[in-house]
């Protein structure tokens, strides 16, 4: 008598996954036992025995898969393994088998000669639309001409009147020691023009460092100037430059402050460089009273004197280690 289920098997044989399944029930497994014996994720072992391929990783992953599920239920996991990777090759030449190409009918094919035709049509057609169009620019162009008069009478242009300038109130000039204080921490450099520094280093939020009256031309650099206040007094002048642009040469002399102090409000302020006095927008014409700041005196910074190009690279780039003015 013949084992109806072989003679199945025989006939419609079994995927690799569908082999797998029926033996693990044989031995009354469950996948999460697999899963614990083999490390193949529980999710990955029901896609094997479902053949569902697409929830599988990559090929070599999951012949690994399919050898260490058939090796822990003694069967031989190599041979699995490759029945498996011919089940996903055959799966996926299915899918780019092309199509047998059929020809056309003959018959329903056009001629040589109706085709030649068809094209001597279109090419006379062209012809006669390009031709018929010049014809017509140049005598709209003629007409044009002839209509057009010898001498056109020119628009007389005439001047806006402006209203009379409303009288700017004037600023008081303000009084006190000259200092500069951050707002946030930020990199300044305070020296003589073309001389010594007096001040190098990264100045923390809230602290100020105090120019001295002893200074003969003493000028600002910094790569973050809206980090940076100049005070004259207890009085805040307007921004010193756009912000995270460079600064260089900011003349914090007091007759440069005291005409940014004084502009008149909404006018245009001048701000002094190492060029001379360059005009800003009318937004810094006034200066801003700010909070009293303490303006105790702190010493220079010291250090290793660098060279000017070193110090311009340091003014783009905050330095971590320098000595700080007091607060």
């Amino acid at each position: 008598m013949i084992d109806g289920g072989r003679d199945d098997q025989g006939l419609f044989p079994r995927s690799v996954g569908e082999e797998l399944a029926a033996v693990r029930l044989e031995q009354k497994l469950e996948t999460v036992d697999i899963a614990a014996r083999t490390r193949i994720p529980v999710r990955h072992i029901e896609a094997i025995e479902r053949g569902d391929h697409e929830s599988l990783p990559a090929l070599p992953y999951a012949a690994g898969f399919i050898k260490a599920y058939g090796n822990m239920l003694g069967l031989d996991g190599q041979a699995l393994s490759n029945r498996f990777r011919g089940e996903v090759g055959e799966q996926q030449q299915s899918l780019f088998d092309p199509e047998a190409y059929e020809p056309a009918d003959p018959a329903r094919v056009p001629s040589r000669m109706l085709a030649m035709v068809a094209l001597g049509v279109a090419v006379l057609l062209t012809m006669g639309y390009l031709l018929l169009r010049f014809e017509g620019d140049n005598s709209d162009m003629a007409k044009l001409a002839a209509d057009t008069p010898a001498e056109i009478a020119q628009p007389v242009k005439r001047k806006p009147v402006l209203p009379p300038a409303a009288a700017l109130p004037q600023s008081t000039a303000p009084s006190g020691p000259i200092a500069v204080t951050a707002v946030e921490d930020a990199w300044v450099r305070i020296s003589e023009r073309d001389g010594p520094n007096l001040f190098m280093g990264v100045m923390k939020a809230g602290d100020s460092f105090p120019v001295p009256d002893t200074a003969g031309d003493p000028v600002l650099r910094t790569g973050r100037p809206q980090s940076i206040k100049v005070m004259i007094g207890t009085t805040a002048l307007p921004p010193i430059g756009a912000p995270d642009h460079l600064v260089k040469n900011f003349s914090l002399k007091r007759d440069a402050l005291t005409a940014i102090a004084t502009a008149p409000v909404g006018s245009v302020a001048p701000v002094p460089t190492s060029d001379g006095m360059a005009a800003i927008s009318p937004a810094a014409g006034a200066a801003v009273a700010a909070e009293p700041v303490s303006t105790a005196p702190s010493r220079p910074h010291r250090g290793v004197r660098r060279s000017r190009a070193a110090d311009d690279t340091a003014a783009d780039a905050p330095v971590t280690s320098p000595d700080t003015p007091t607060t």
